[in-house]
């Protein structure tokens, strides 16, 4: 069992474990606020607790990049994580912009071998 697992076409993959201080967990309204003619405050709270998982990694190799890569390239899928509660959770989530830069490169054939200061955001659908 890992962290963060990833449940894609009915299988678990276990995904990269973040740095423990680059792993935190979040909850946040979608909400819709605005100020009327007359200035007053309207705030609309279309859905509430949606989970944000913020993750980021240091060392990471060309293999563990691209499996990220591949959940950005999904509408959503399940993720299971353990939230603030500390009780493990599944829930639907899609992905934020995956980023980091190239530690170490292969000067012969330019392949990347080590990614530094990865991070990706797992957001509830």
């Amino acid at each position: 069992m890992a962290l963060l697992e990833a449940n894609i076409n009915g299988e678990w993959i276990d995904l990269p474990t973040p740095s423990p201080s680059n792993y935190s967990t979040t909850y946040t309204n979608l909400e819709d606020t605005y100020r009327t003619a007359s200035g007053f405050l309207v705030r609309e709270i279309i859905r509430a607790n949606l989970a944000k998982v913020f993750c980021g990694w240091n060392g990471l190799t060309g293999e563990q990049v691209a499996l990220l890569s591949s959940l950005y390239d999904l509408s959503s899928f399940r993720l299971r994580y353990t939230d603030n509660f500390n009780n493990r959770v599944i829930k639907t989530m899609y992905t934020g912009v995956l980023d980091g830069k190239a530690a170490l490169m292969n000067p012969e054939d330019f392949t990347i071998k080590i990614r530094t200061g990865v991070q990706m955001n797992f957001i509830e659908v």
